[in-house]
């Protein structure tokens, strides 16, 4: 019995843009308490502290979420720091597909997410190439967009819900569409082009996989599936596969 075997192990890693960041300069403050920021309303950023304490507050806020234009954008709430960054969280890494079978796909999920601020956009490049195993056969990839086909060796991903009612029927109910935190005023990250279609599945070695559809700002969280199927004669053993993601922002 040929027994082929896939474990994906997912690592994120996160480069920041070259950067130029503009800040408030008129700051109101004293040796125990500061103005952070401009602030409208009838409270302040009050931020105080001691040897052991600090705190920090907004108080009066009418107003939350996000605005751009073509050279300066804003967040308004309760708390608005002024220092820009690029956060990236890889909750569930370890992907083990079991034992594939030509009469039938294998299907996985891992999930991430991406944390930005004050910064103009970001993408999410995926790196690495499909699936191999210890003697040098590769899975192939999909290069472009494509439904699974049983029987037919591929590997692809998207970063999307799929489900077997889609117009390009998925070989299971799974995955998840990207979810902005708390809701999309804070956060415009979509699945990119290629990654974006249920039932669709693709894997290029350094395709962008996922970026900020207007600006960066906010946390998105993102859900990879994972499709693959092996044809009869694919080679029989362990296939393993260390993808890097890398996200970079732009400022």
């Amino acid at each position: 019995m040929r027994r082929i075997k896939i474990a994906i192990l997912v690592l994120g890693f996160v480069l920041l843009g070259s950067s130029t960041v503009l800040a408030a300069s008129s700051q109101s403050h004293s040796t125990n308490f500061e103005v952070n920021e401009v602030q409208f309303g009838p409270g302040g950023l009050l931020q105080g502290s001691s040897t052991h304490y600090r705190a920090q507050e907004g108080v009066g806020s009418t107003a939350v979420g996000s605005a751009k234009g073509s050279s300066y954008g804003a967040n308004s709430g309760f708390l608005t720091p002024n220092e820009p960054f690029l956060q990236m969280t890889v909750s569930s890494g370890n992907i083990n597909l079991g034992t594939l079978s030509s009469s039938g796909a294998s299907t996985g999920t891992a999930t991430f997410s991406i944390r930005a601020y004050v910064d103009s956009g970001y993408t999410v490049v995926s790196e690495n190439t499909a699936p191999s195993d210890s003697e040098g056969h590769t899975i192939s990839n999909m290069s472009t967009a494509a439904a699974s086909t049983i029987g037919k060796e591929q590997y692809g991903i998207n970063l999307v819900q799929n489900l077997t009612s889609c117009t390009n029927p998925a070989p299971a109910n799974f995955g998840a569409n990207p979810v902005p935190q708390p809701n999309s005023s804070y956060a415009s990250g979509v699945a990119a082009s290629g990654y974006n279609t249920c039932g669709l599945f693709k894997y290029n070695p350094g395709d962008v996989i996922a970026q900020s559809s207007t600006n960066g700002w906010g946390e998105t969280d993102y859900t990879i599936s994972y499709m693959i199927n092996i044809s009869p004669v694919s080679p029989a053993g362990s296939y393993s596969m260390t993808q890097n993601l890398v996200a970079v922002a732009t400022y």
